[in-house]
């Protein structure tokens, strides 16, 4: 559902253009803007906690297309959002800053001898605890205000999108394209876990790994371009497009201790402290922050981020080519130094977050199977610069190989009562650490596979489905099964479980055994052994959404 306006768009259009500082003079003249958007309300309630998740969304979208003499096509496009949590208002006594832990994973795993180690992580440090707001400074610092309405925030993460794209046809019937402005430039085409859709940092505070990605990628502000070269005597069609992310470097936001959704209990984790004075005759007198310090990259040119990939068709095979330079957008663990500037780690379990540069090569191949009728992919990524955790050293640089193999099928299955097809889509991913180490909670080898089963009933209006993803080396399943109803082109029901087994998986601390304690324990690196769905092992959850578009 989409509503047209026109609207003079004289002052609007050379705003953001000179905002965007593209310095294109746009036609000061009448266009044709076409509004769509929803409200949303999604309610969780969570077994054993209450409820989990109280979100109110309203997303408008707009696109705006101008009449230009330069250009084939040209216009402006914004997408906004804005979210109201009222979980924190409705159970603050699970959720929040006054949230309180009795040890630090308590919402994972029964309590073991490492809480004689580590204290319980606290809520919101920037609302309780100074020196941690200090030492997280950059990330990791949200207050309760900023979960509440996680899009208001000066990086005006309201602004889902707003970008100004061209397209000029050249001479020989090329193509070129332009696209400035905050955005998401998509690599891939895996659901629930990343290979080469690596240019968008991801926001999975909001709901775990679960929400689809469109929803949870943070847009960054970049310039990309393309030229469509077309089909030739060997490709039936190609094209080369180039990505600049000039925005500041943002690393995945994993969830503030406190938060209902916190992917691997980071946000605890970070914001707790070791017990470090109970060294006999040690130099501790009270615990010290597990995070002594954040390196948060300034923007400079050289931080700046910049990829180019070249795709094309070949008879039933589509593939692309991708190179990429960024930043690892995940925190690596580093052993504070001793000395500040004397290279010398304090092997005391206390870290500095780094974020370290990487790069990236792989590619992808979409084959439609005509004798099957069904499309099998497969995408890889190959990355050097990567830091992976480590017990006994912190961490590790290390060349690192993913991948995923995918089969989507639609079938036909008379016997369960509709005539429209069923969807089937599977996926196993892969991940080689190249250099692996006996200390990394990480195995060597590890795969996730998920299956999507998707019916159709009612010309499409009932939709059943059901989603499972396994992590083979954390022995956890996640089972989702859902059922969504469209009565009209406004209203959408959807009412949902999300349960998960497993999530068991210790691994020894070996800087617990300075305090005398050898037994197996789960804190801290356990969480990566348990991998996102272990960690989340007591977070089933009853799921009801209701959504109104227009």
């Amino acid at each position: 559902m989409s509503k047209t306006i026109t609207t003079t768009f004289n002052h609007l259009a050379l705003g953001v253009a000179a905002a965007l500082g593209t310095g294109i003079a746009l036609p000061a003249a009448a266009a044709d803007t076409t509004w769509a958007g929803y409200v949303e309300n999604a309610t969780y309630y969570r077994d054993g906690v209450g409820i989990s998740k109280f979100r109110n969304t309203g997303q408008a979208e707009f696109e705006t297309k101008f009449k230009s003499d330069t250009f084939r096509t040209l216009q402006l496009n914004g997408v906004l959002r804005g979210t109201y949590d009222g979980v924190y208002d409705l159970n603050d006594d699970e959720f929040g800053k006054d949230a309180g832990h009795d040890y630090l994973g308590q919402n994972w795993h029964g309590q073991d001898t490492s809480t004689a180690v580590l204290t319980p992580g606290v809520s919101f440090p920037c609302d309780n605890d100074p020196t941690l707001c200090n030492n997280l400074d950059g990330y990791m610092d949200h207050d309760e205000n900023d979960a509440r309405f996680p899009e208001f925030n000066d990086r005006l993460d309201f602004i889902r999108e707003l970008y100004l794209s061209a397209d000029k046809q050249l001479d020989n019937g090329d193509v070129l394209s332009f696209r400035l402005g905050k955005q998401q430039v998509v690599w891939g085409k895996t659901d629930l876990f990343r290979v080469l859709d690596v240019i968008n940092p991801v926001d999975y505070s909001r709901h775990n790994i679960y929400d689809e990605l469109e929803d949870i990628r943070i847009p960054q502000w970049m310039l990309t371009a393309e030229w469509r070269m077309g089909p030739n005597t060997v490709f039936d069609d190609s094209n080369l497009s180039l990505v600049w992310n000039f925005d500041k470097f943002r690393p995945n936001n994993l969830g503030t201790c406190g938060q209902s959704y916190r992917i691997l209990d980071a946000g605890c984790f970070f914001s707790s402290s070791a017990n470090l004075q109970l060294i006999p005759n040690g130099p501790y007198s009270q615990p010290v922050p597990i995070i002594h310090d954040v390196e948060d990259p300034d923007w400079s040119l050289a931080n700046t981020q910049l990829g180019v990939k070249w795709e094309g068709v070949y008879g039933d095979a589509t593939f692309s080519l991708n190179a990429l330079t960024y930043r690892q957008q995940l925190p690596s663990l580093h052993f504070r130094e001793l000395a500040p500037g004397a290279g010398v780690p304090a092997v005391d379990g206390v870290f500095d977050i780094k974020f370290p540069r990487v790069n990236l090569l792989g590619g992808s191949i979409d084959y439609y199977s005509m004798n099957m009728d069904a499309v099998w992919r497969l995408e890889m990524a190959y990355t050097e610069g990567e830091e992976m955790p480590r017990d006994l050293n912190g961490h590790k640089e290390t060349d690192m190989l993913r991948y995923v193999i995918g089969f989507d099928k639609n079938i036909i299955i008379p016997e369960l009562g509709t005539r429209s097809a069923f969807l089937l889509s599977s996926q196993l991913f892969g991940e080689h650490i190249l250099e692996h180490e006996v200390d990394m909670p990480n195995d060597e080898d590890n795969w996730i596979a998920t299956v999507l089963f998707k019916g159709f009933y009612k010309n499409n209006r009932l939709s059943p489905q059901l989603i499972v993803a396994h992590d083979f080396a954390a022995e956890s399943t996640v089972y989702a099964p859902s059922i969504s109803w469209t009565p009209d082109n406004h209203w959408m029901f959807n009412l949902g479980l999300n349960f998960k087994t497993g999530g068991n998986e210790r691994f020894p601390w070996g800087v617990a055994g300075a305090f005398g304690d050898s037994s197996p324990q789960y804190e801290p690196l356990a969480r990566f052994t348990n991998g996102p769905i272990g960690v989340a092992n007591d977070e089933d959850e009853l799921q009801f959404t209701v959504r109104y578009s227009f």
